[in-house]
């Protein structure tokens, strides 16, 4: 008996002692919560201005326009409008004037608002945007054949050439040859040649000692082989231009086909409202017609500004010029050679015609052109 007691006070003192551990490890004794958790620390946190709403570039800011959001301040970029006093960022934000298309959600910058609404002009046009840096945009004109049958769209590749008719002439005075020639008079006696400015055709001048035969008026001297008789010879039309065709431009990107858009321009042709309201039949004597689409007769082009100079200058001079496309994403550089009449006789071995005793009736002095049937049929009846 005396022995089981001696136990029974030595469980009770045990069950004391862990009792004393528990509340004293669970209470203060290990600095944590009494959950077991560590002590959180605190994180500065402000207030982000965020667009509650769709606004549009040049809209005034509402007043539901903008709300503000709780961030932890090391999560907040320095060009956000933000800050602890919630009233002084909504008063920096209201009644001011949006300089580009802010999107619901997409937290404010400085750089989105402004105070006036010339300041818009800084957002620039969305063409703009698709130019890369280095690059610019430059509008050349098109009709159906140069510009690829109207085959052309945005986004597309192209190459350009151009094709110039060139003459010869005089550097000094910058005029096509052969010049205009006065003869010089001097001492040795007098000749007589052909002349095609004076009535009679016949010039009398004095020939110096060291010149058997005095300038000519037009035209070149030449010695005939056999009698060693020299004769004048004047051409009967004017100097004939040389063509040449080379590439202008290669890998250019459609930046736009046809007329940009103004602003405030509506796009699509207005549908009239029926007398009587919507629903109401149309009068008899209204036939309603397909709306016309005006082909594009302009394309906007983004090359670099060299090219720019060069396209200037074929445009201002009257120059052809004529579109091909590449596929897509091909800015391949290739080498190209001029192309002249000379060229296209020695590489596709054309052989000039022969002088023959005969001919064709009636006489062909000018290439036929094909007549397109589109290009000349009637235009559709007015019902």
């Amino acid at each position: 008996m005396r022995r089981s007691r001696i136990f029974i006070l030595l469980a009770i003192i045990l069950l004391l002692g862990a009792a004393a551990v528990y509340l004293f490890l669970g209470r203060g004794g290990g600095g944590t919560s009494p959950e077991g958790e560590a002590t959180p620390v605190p994180v500065d946190v402000v207030f982000v201005a965020i667009a509650a709403q769709d606004i549009s570039r040049g809209a005034r800011i509402p007043e539901d326009g903008v709300i503000m959001s709780r961030m932890n301040a090391n999560l907040v970029v320095e060009t956000m409008i933000s800050g602890q006093d919630e009233e002084g960022i909504r008063s920096r934000i209201v009644d001011r004037i949006a300089r580009q298309d802010i999107a619901r959600g997409v937290p404010l910058t400085e750089a989105m608002l402004t105070e006036t609404s010339g300041d818009l002009l800084a957002g620039g046009s969305n063409a703009a945007l698709a130019i890369p840096a280095g690059y610019t945009a430059i509008a050349v004109p098109v009709d159906r054949l140069s510009g690829i049958a109207y085959a052309m769209q945005d986004g597309d590749i192209v190459d350009i050439l151009i094709s110039l008719l060139l003459v010869d002439i005089d550097p000094d005075f910058q005029t096509i040859l052969p010049n205009q020639t006065t003869p010089l008079f001097g001492s040795g006696g007098t000749a007589e040649f052909p002349a095609g400015f004076i009535t009679g055709g016949v010039l009398t001048a004095e020939v110096s000692e060291d010149v058997n035969i005095p300038p000519l008026p037009f035209g070149k001297v030449e010695t005939d082989e056999i009698t060693g008789q020299p004769f004048h010879i004047i051409p009967q039309e004017s100097q004939r231009p040389r063509a040449v065709t080379q590439r202008l431009v290669e890998a250019a990107v459609v930046l736009h086909v046809g007329t940009f858009q103004l602003e405030g321009e509506l796009e699509g042709e207005v549908i009239p409202v029926p007398e009587g309201g919507v629903g109401a039949p149309a009068p008899v004597d209204q036939v309603q017609q397909a709306p016309t689409v005006e082909p594009p007769d302009i394309i906007t082009l983004i090359v670099t500004p060299q090219e720019a100079l060069a396209l200037n200058w074929a445009m201002k001079v009257g120059a052809d010029l004529t579109f091909t496309l590449r596929a897509p994403n091909d800015t391949e550089v290739t080498e190209t050679t001029s192309v002249t009449l000379q060229y296209m006789l020695d590489t596709y071995e054309i052989t000039i015609p022969t002088k023959l005793p005969y001919g064709l009736e009636p006489r062909l002095e000018n290439l036929i052109t094909p007549e397109l049937p589109n290009d000349n049929s009637p235009a559709p009846p007015q019902q």
